[in-house]
């Protein structure tokens, strides 16, 4: 079976509250596969995880796993 790797940049940041915003303050993140280049922008850790679950999930195409 092949190792199979992928790489993420993982940024968060927090924004402090600002009038008017019905979310207020809090954690902000976002989430970039490095080979798709496909980015998640979060508010919610779940939707970081459900985003890399996505790739984790995957069968690996080289351990002959062909859905059968």
């Amino acid at each position: 079976m092949a190792r199979r790797k992928d790489a993420f940049l993982v940024n968060l940041w927090f924004e402090p509250d600002r009038a008017g915003e019905p979310q207020g303050a809090g954690w902000r993140g976002s989430v970039e596969h490095l080979t798709t280049r496909r980015r998640l922008y979060f508010t919610d850790i779940v939707q970081l995880v459900t985003f890399l679950a996505g790739y984790t999930a995957r069968p690996n195409p080289d351990d002959g796993d062909r859905g059968t």
